[in-house]
């Protein structure tokens, strides 16, 4: 078998693979052999056809198996032989096969050849962590709404504030667009579609009404932006909201405070916590955008399209779950993949810059590593620490993910370690 190899491409390489006619010879032997001890040959009992008999019966079958097996064997062979480590599956291409000889060429995706450069002393902005006394009170605001009363009202009719529980459709151009029954509808001055809650003030429970509104531009469905929807409303029930004090009270509502301001001050802590947690993540996501314009190198172009494909699909269903529709979705897509195209290439290289690191620092994982995982997985997703590792120690490529999420996060924390003090926004 004679092999060569060349850079075809950036993070390519391209193997030549001549396989020649002993070997193919030997495939085809070896195939007669298997098959021949139980072939079925009209004119002869199973097991006893001569082999040139066999090779006009199975001659369509068996060209088909020795060159997949000499393709297999051959290119695991040169793989090997030229000590490559490759990503992904090989490209077949250029097959030329006949008795004598099997020529054809492989496409490998090879990792980038990196140069480390700067991955110490970088420096990131981190904001300032502030919780701003209007920023609590919002949050009591919250938590006062969510202790809401409503009552049952009987004696007036519908006003503004009020909730009416409704039944209704919206039509458009006489095509019924959506229907909801038994729908809560809080009458206020701000709202999607403006003008709607006026029209309904003044109704009284069992009461109907047609509203006739043009649909906001910004609509789920673009073909309907901007024209008049009717909507056709009958009214159930309306509730009065009535709100609590904010008061101890309240406090001991919750189960948790005795005084009122007990809860201010946990609430105040929980916004320091989330704004401390939003100001690392930001801190993180700048000193390895640093990173990345410090270590600047091509990426493989198949596994930032496979990366690429991962990051659409989750924009996707995330638009799709906000409310566009699945046809506006599929027009959009292909400009969409454009826009991520530059985040796709940014994951790639930054997955390859911290395996690279990891190396460079011989960081390593540990048994207790993968037991913290096992608690925190447990935690977030409701399971116990024993079923989590259970299932890691069966699936092993999903330890090994596991594993390589552990090391990323050592790097990352290196970077952070060894970074300049961030400067505060």
């Amino acid at each position: 078998m004679k092999v060569s190899i060349k850079d075809s491409a950036p993070c390519e390489k391209t193997l030549s693979v001549a396989v020649q006619g002993d070997l193919i010879a030997r495939e085809y032997d070896q195939f007669f052999q298997a098959i021949g001890k139980e072939a079925k040959v009209p004119g002869f009992r199973p097991g006893k056809a001569p082999r040139e008999v066999l090779a006009r019966h199975y001659a369509t079958e068996a060209r088909e198996k020795v060159l997949e097996r000499l393709i297999s064997n051959s290119l695991h062979e040169a793989v090997e032989e030229k000590q490559l480590r490759f990503l992904g599956h090989p490209t077949v291409r250029g097959v030329e096969f006949t008795d004598e000889k099997l020529t054809y060429e492989a496409l490998l995706e090879m990792p980038p050849a990196i140069r480390l450069g700067k991955y110490r002393g970088l420096s990131a902005v981190k904001p300032a962590v502030e919780v701003k006394p209007e920023e609590v009170e919002r949050a009591l605001r919250h938590l006062q709404e969510s202790h809401a009363k409503f009552q049952a009202v009987e004696d007036r009719p519908s006003q503004m504030g009020d909730s009416l529980i409704a039944d209704y459709r919206c039509l458009v151009e006489g095509k019924e667009v959506e229907k909801r029954d038994g729908d809560w509808m809080e009458l206020r001055e701000e709202e999607f579609l403006k003008g709607f809650s006026p029209e309904l003030v003044g109704l009284r429970p069992g009461e109907e009404k047609e509203v006739r509104l043009p649909l906001p531009e910004k609509f789920g469905r673009k073909e309907w932006a901007g024209k008049i929807g009717v909507f056709e409303v009958k009214v159930k029930e309306i509730k009065t909201k009535t709100l609590p004090p904010l008061d101890d009270e309240l406090a001991k509502e919750t189960g948790e405070f005795q005084t009122l301001e007990e809860l201010k001050t946990r609430l105040r802590q929980r916004l320091e916590e989330d704004q401390s947690r939003r100001a690392e993540v930001e801190y993180v996501k700048g000193l390895l955008d640093a990173l990345l314009e410090e270590n600047v190198f091509e990426v493989p172009k198949g596994v930032v399209e496979r990366r690429l494909r991962a990051i659409l699909e989750e924009a996707v269903q995330s638009l799709y779950r906000s409310g566009i529709p699945e046809e506006a979705l599929e027009k959009q897509a292909e400009s969409l993949k454009e826009k991520l195209r530059p985040e796709a290439e940014n994951q790639v290289r930054l997955a390859f810059l911290l395996e690279e690191i990891a190396k460079k620092e011989k960081l390593e994982f540990k048994e207790e590593d993968f037991q913290i995982k096992y608690q925190s997985l447990a935690s977030r997703h409701r399971q116990t620490e024993a079923a989590v590792k259970k299932y890691y120690e069966e699936h092993s490529e999903a330890k090994e993910s596991l594993g390589v999420q552990i090391l990323n996060e050592k790097a990352i924390q290196l970077i952070k370690d060894n970074a300049k003090t961030g400067r505060v926004s």
